[in-house]
């Protein structure tokens, strides 16, 4: 069902209203459809986690003794809710990241973008495994580094996360 909502979007702001460019990369609108598409199944997640996590934390004692001293309502949320609600959050939009690198290959072959993901598709076609293993290498690598950061982040974020 979520496909045929995004395939008529696309439809429907592409073909229809001629709106959005179809293919190519030639200027930034190119690439507005390839990144909702991109998007599109990892934006939910990521904002039911921040809202069950931030109706959670608010909850929380901490959050009532900070309003109780009268601290302002946006010192209160951003500072000492949205701080603590953020790190299953950060840890699930690296996971989604990883996700979506490996979403691009189809992506660049369907809106016609020269990026890795359509070598990747163009190597696999012609036998090319040096080729392959290169950029699942890269792709490897660059999750690894995604899952780093946002383990860095979350260390940031909540102190006790740190080690020693």
């Amino acid at each position: 069902r979520r496909d045929a909502h995004l395939a008529g979007s696309a439809l429907l702001f592409g073909v229809t209203l001629k709106v959005l460019p179809i293919s190519g990369s030639d200027t930034w609108l190119h690439f507005i459809m390839p990144a909702v598409a991109l998007g599109y199944f990892a934006t939910p997640a990521i904002m039911r986690l921040t809202r069950s996590g931030m109706l959670e934390v608010l909850g929380s004692d901490y959050i009532r003794t900070a309003r109780a001293k009268g601290l302002r309502t946006g010192s209160v949320l951003f500072k000492h809710a949205l701080r603590n609600a953020l790190a299953p959050v950060v840890a699930l939009t690296a996971v989604q990241l990883g996700f979506m690198l490996g979403g691009s290959v189809v992506i660049e072959t369907i809106f016609a973008l020269n990026g890795v993901g359509y070598l990747a598709w163009e190597s696999i076609s012609h036998n090319d495994f040096p080729v392959v293993q290169a950029i699942v290498l890269l792709i490897s690598l660059f999750y690894i580094v995604l899952t780093l950061a946002a383990d860095m982040a979350n260390a940031w974020l909540d102190p006790r996360v740190r080690i020693g």
